[in-house]
């Protein structure tokens, strides 16, 4: 994506000029202008570019006239409006404007008609919401809001939801992040491996299903870009929102599902802290959840020294309630080994919760839990368009919003 072109505009050093109107009584004119900011922006339709556009006004010695008179304009019409259109200079002969981008796609020129000065000329890009990732800053807390300018799909008859989407680059190496996000509305969060049309690697509605609305996504993944889509659980909802991504502990987070993605390997322990399968004689486990698309093969395995491994793969119905139905389960990977280990073909495009447990109940020790980087069957894929799903991605769109899950308030 372009990035921002702009200068910080540059006061000039000295005594202001002396400001008289020119001999046709039209106010004071400018020999020239300088500091010119603001240019070669891009930005979605509908919004505001990131920057004012400005620049300072300058007479015949050199110095900022004050009271210029500025008129903007744009080109092809209508593709933008601005905010003042027309001023003058300040004091420090400085002229500026906020600029809303309009429905129009493409190239625009922007205007700057100086009383007595050359034109000052600006160039933007609009692009569509859909397309358009915000960058974001590993480790920044950032505030947007959903509108209905934003990118916006349907998901069935009456049902819009808008997006934002903001590009994030996680630092080289295997990292263990938290991603945020805060709002007046019941939050939703989609997430990409890829720059633009990558894979579907995650999502989350409530950081506690049904009683905390704010999503809240674990991951551990590799280094890399990937796209942040910042949503909401209902439909036609606007509203200002809070996203922020920060490291989070190397480790699995007991029943709350930590998202993975192949080639990750994960040290931790079972603890009598984490989830348990009954009160009476519990087997204690972690939560790790993948997407798998499809026709693949999904290879995964727990060491350990300490404790009898075992692994259980569940599919799940995100539509219905988070429900898992048994897929595959192992306890020991051969005669002579008590490391649990399940290669798994997958077929359909699904969503794995993987329990990392042990054999015997109340067995609590350290872990060494692995995801194969290798599908055999096919490699990594971005979303397919076929057949229809919650995965399913619009024809002719770099980047959308996946159909999501739907799963009911509990």
């Amino acid at each position: 994506m372009k990035q921002l072109g702009r200068f910080m505009p540059v006061v000039l050093a000295g005594v202001l000029g002396a400001c008289s109107g020119d001999s046709t009584g039209n106010g004071p004119r400018a020999a020239s202008t300088t500091g010119v900011a603001g240019d070669n922006q891009s930005g979605p339709t509908g919004s505001a570019l990131a920057f004012p556009l400005s620049f300072i006004a300058l007479d015949g010695g050199g110095h900022p006239v004050q009271g210029v008179q500025v008129n903007w304009s744009v080109s092809p019409s209508g593709a933008a409006s601005f905010t003042p259109a027309t001023a003058t200079t300040d004091v420090d002969g400085s002229a500026s404007t906020i600029v809303m981008l309009g429905s129009t796609v493409g190239s625009i020129t922007l205007t700057a008609a100086v009383n007595g000065a050359p034109n000052v000329v600006f160039h933007a890009t609009a692009v569509s919401p859909c397309t358009y990732v915000a960058p974001y800053t590993f480790g920044q807390t950032v505030n947007g809001t959903l509108t209905a300018a934003d990118c916006h799909r349907s998901l069935g008859v009456g049902a819009t939801f808008y997006y934002d989407f903001h590009g994030l680059v996680v630092p080289a190496g295997q990292q263990n992040i938290r991603i945020s996000m805060h709002g007046d509305f019941d939050g939703w969060l989609d997430f990409w491996l890829g720059s633009g049309a990558g894979d579907y690697t995650a999502f989350d509605d409530d950081s506690v299903l049904g009683q905390q609305q704010n999503p809240q996504l674990d991951a551990i993944l590799p280094g890399g870009p990937y796209v942040i889509g910042a949503s909401s659980y209902d439909p036609f909802i606007t509203g200002t929102y809070s996203l922020s991504v920060t490291s989070r502990p190397a480790a699995m987070n007991g029943c709350r599902q930590v998202w993975l993605v192949r080639g990750v390997t994960v040290s931790d322990s079972v603890t009598a802290t984490d989830c348990a399968d009954s009160s009476a004689t519990p087997h204690y486990y972690d939560v790790a959840r993948i997407i798998v698309f499809a026709p693949s093969v999904l290879q995964i395995a727990e060491r350990s020294t300490v404790i009898n491994p075992s692994l259980t793969v569940y599919q799940i119905a995100p539509d219905s309630g988070y429900i898992r139905h048994l897929v595959a389960t192992n306890d020991d990977s051969s005669a002579t080994s008590t490391n649990a280990f399940i290669r798994l073909t997958v077929s359909d495009n699904n969503v794995y919760d993987i329990l990392i447990s042990t054999s015997a109940p109340g067995q609590t020790g350290a872990y060494t839990f692995s995801v194969d980087t290798n599908t055999t069957l096919s490699p990594r894929r971005p979303l397919p368009t076929s057949p229809p799903g919650w995965w399913q991605r619009q024809p002719g769109d770099v980047l959308q919003p996946a159909l999501r899950p739907r799963a009911p308030k509990l």
